[in-house]
């Protein structure tokens, strides 16, 4: 990847996406390794301003730009004030031309689902919200170190589906340490009975820097069983493919109901990430945020140059910009189109991986033609094996 000092991100792209990065959160879980912080609530007033101050910056260079796709993550963005979240979406809604179909996309923590925040998300125009569930199984919940259990997340879902909003997502985790096929079988099933449009069901990894990580080192807790993981994504597809799409690798949705948001970063398509750790892509060239919240807010709110709000700047290579084309197509259920393919790089699929193809094709983890490649069921489940062994081939 080439890096460089100076080099604000330019262009004007007919469509952008947008991500705000809120890093609050009640209580840090023990697997998450996102950017985020607890007990510092007295630094959201100068947050706010300072991504205000970021908004208003990058929005400059964007006057001709129109957004198709706004998301709040985190964090826990439902942790913001009613005031503070009007105050940012406001400026957005000042600062950028936002399409009238726009999707409007919010995370949510179960705990923090109540009536009056229905209101302002009706007001604001959110009309998506993901639900951090993760589990109906108390003893799950309790593992994974959430501030609610079952009884709490379905009065929040209750809420949500008498509400106005139509299109929920609800988040779900499997192979967490000590839990059974029985209780995952469980938690798909009382999703099933809410009827919600879209599911996103995560495979527990142990990230480094995470309690989870430190206490499967010391052997305080033990890895699922890889054909307890095999299993559980099994059931996973026998009990959802008859009414869901698997349209990427974890996420299952009604036709119409994919995530508009996702599907544009799964496309490469041009986006821009605001808030600290936040990342930008913008004709090829990616930057990203310095992560300490303390020094974006210093930053943001005292400059005038976004440079200097940048931990990296890089202009993507050929062959990195293949190999991240390859993983984001191979996550998704079309897969890789042959012609795309050549009309991006200049170099036939089938020809430039010919081995490989054969390989992956004789254990069966892919379906392969002359038009298109895709993972199998097989092949999803090993599919940062299959990743790695394309960018071995790319990078020889």
């Amino acid at each position: 990847m080439k890096t460089h000092k100076k080099n604000q991100i330019s262009g004007h792209p007919k469509e952008l996406s947008i991500y705000i990065h809120i890093p609050f959160c009640e209580i840090i879980c023990p697997y998450c390794d996102f950017n985020k912080y607890s007990k510092v609530d007295d630094l959201i007033p100068d947050f706010v301003q300072s991504i205000i101050k970021e908004i208003e910056r990058n929005s400059k260079e964007f006057t001709d730009s129109k957004i198709v796709s706004i998301s709040f993550g985190g964090g826990t963005p439902s942790y913001l004030s009613n005031k503070d979240l009007t105050e940012i979406f406001t400026s957005l809604k000042n600062n950028f031309h936002i399409d009238k179909k726009f999707e409007f996309s919010i995370e949510v923590n179960p705990v923090d689902v109540n009536r009056s925040i229905l209101e302002i998300y009706e007001k604001l125009g959110i009309n998506r919200v993901s639900v951090g569930g993760q589990s109906f199984d108390d003893n799950i919940l309790k593992k994974l170190g959430r501030n609610h259990d079952s009884i709490i997340l379905k009065k929040s879902l209750d809420l949500l589906s008498t509400s106005f909003l139509n299109n929920i997502n609800l988040d779900l985790i499997f192979g967490v340490p000590g839990q059974t096929l029985t209780q995952w079988e469980e938690s798909i099933k009382i999703f099933l009975d809410y009827s919600f449009p879209h599911l996103s069901t995560y495979l527990l990894t142990f990230e480094p820097k995470t309690k989870f990580f430190s206490d499967l080192n010391l052997k305080k807790i033990i890895e699922p069983k890889e054909n307890e993981i095999i299993e559980m994504f099994n059931m996973t597809i026998k009990l959802l493919k008859n009414k869901y799409n698997q349209y990427e690798i974890s996420n299952w949705a009604r036709p119409g109901s994919e995530s508009i948001h996702n599907l544009r970063y799964w496309n490469s398509n041009n986006y821009l990430g605001f808030g600290p750790g936040a990342s930008s892509l913008i004709n090829g060239k990616r930057t990203k945020n310095i992560s300490s919240l303390k020094k974006y807010i210093y930053l943001s709110k005292s400059i005038d140059n976004q440079d200097k709000l940048y931990s990296e700047i890089a202009t993507i290579t050929e062959e990195e910009r293949m190999i991240e084309y390859i993983m984001l197509k191979l996550r998704m259920q079309i897969g890789i189109n042959h012609s795309d393919f050549e009309k991006k790089f200049s170099k036939v699929f089938d020809s430039k991986f010919k081995n490989l193809l054969n390989l992956l094709n004789t254990n069966l983890l892919i379906d392969s033609n002359l038009k298109n490649t895709s993972l199998t069921n097989k092949g999803k489940l090993v599919s940062d094996y299959i990743f790695t062994k394309f960018a071995e081939e790319i990078n020889l």
